[in-house]
């Protein structure tokens, strides 16, 4: 760091993503820290191999010799180059990521050294994909219609997606050596190795409402520590919720059992606003941060004299993220999950 320009734009690259290496520590740990990193082998190499063919490119293009000259004009000229190249959408995403964990390793560089850090990302991915999450949520009235056309162990893996945030996947793998008791005695979801259960076998913990707990509670009832709390394979659940929404008459358009994690995540911010006494105003800034996110501005744009509001704002997506099993500082995501 205190030889830019000396070394190599290439090594440079190389040094930035291995300060993000996190191979071998906890994912938990680290995303409890806030800390964003590369916990794989394979993904490490992924990126390493996109964040070199960026920097060859600027530098055999733009002439830029250090990564710390990089511009977001950079990168849009580099995405456009892609697109023009016919590369496909999904490889241009992946790309997109790869860039950003190169600034987040140039970021914990110029922290290490004392310097002012440099971005060159677009605030928000230029690429989306054909096929991106879409507004799936059904409202609970809608819920409830469905719940009470299905047959029990359905009615049981619905209740789980739309009460904890669970996939359809994860609430038929769920074990009852998964339910522990909270501190303040209530019940909570929690899956420390989460390998054959979790999408990417991430870490969960979710408190369960209070309102279901009997319902777990019974669902659990004379069941082995290692057995499932449902019955059911993900398909079957699937195909059950397609015939009550039909018999109740009501329009999927395309929610599928995606929906009810939709459900959960807004009223689940709903409620964390409300427990810390925001939530008229966080509900306002929120769609306000959305809006700046249509104009292609970043999130924070033209918050000044709220960022203690933006701050409790930020801990409660994001802990609603990590419920959902998503990342922090989703706000893509959360455009389309928590959004009204």
């Amino acid at each position: 760091m205190g030889r830019r320009g000396k070394a190599s734009i290439v090594h440079q690259t190389k040094t930035a993503i291995n300060a993000i290496d996190r191979i071998g520590e906890s994912k938990k740990e680290a995303r409890e820290a806030g800390d964003v990193g590369i916990h794989s082998i394979k993904q490490k190499k992924e990126t390493m191999s996109a964040a070199q063919n960026f920097a060859k490119w600027v530098r055999e293009h733009h002439w830029v010799k250090s990564l710390y000259q990089l511009k977001e004009s950079h990168y849009r000229a580099y995405i456009a180059n892609m697109q023009e190249r016919g590369l496909s959408n999904g490889h241009i995403r992946n790309v997109e990521t790869a860039l950003r964990h190169l600034q987040k390793g140039m970021e914990k560089r110029a922290e290490k050294f004392g310097k002012e850090p440099v971005s060159f990302c677009a605030p928000w991915r230029i690429v989306q994909e054909a096929d991106k999450p879409k507004d799936r949520s059904y409202t609970q009235k809608e819920y409830e219609q469905i719940a009470r056309a299905l047959p029990p162990h359905s009615h049981d893996a619905v209740m789980l997606s739309r009460e904890l945030g669970l996939r359809v996947r994860e609430a038929c793998n769920v074990r009852v050596e998964h339910f522990t008791s909270r501190d303040d005695g209530g019940l909570k979801l929690s899956i420390e190795r989460g390998a054959g259960i979790t999408k990417g076998g991430r870490f969960r913990e979710v408190p369960v409402p209070a309102h279901v707990e009997k319902e777990v509670h019974r669902m659990m009832e004379g069941k082995k520590p290692d057995d499932s709390l449902v019955s059911v394979k993900p398909d079957t659940v699937r195909r059950a919720v397609n015939r009550a929404a039909k018999d109740e008459g009501i329009k999927q358009l395309g929610r599928g059992m995606h929906g009810f994690r939709h459900l959960y995540a807004r009223d689940r911010v709903s409620e964390l606003l409300e427990q810390r006494g925001v939530r008229e105003q966080g509900s306002q800034l929120l769609e306000r941060m959305f809006e700046n996110m249509d104009q292609g501005r970043y999130v924070d744009y033209g918050i000044h004299g709220k960022e203690e509001l933006f701050a409790e704002l930020k801990a409660v997506v994001d802990r609603v993220h990590s419920e959902l099993g998503h990342g922090s500082d989703r706000w893509d995501l959360a455009r389309i999950y928590i959004r009204r």
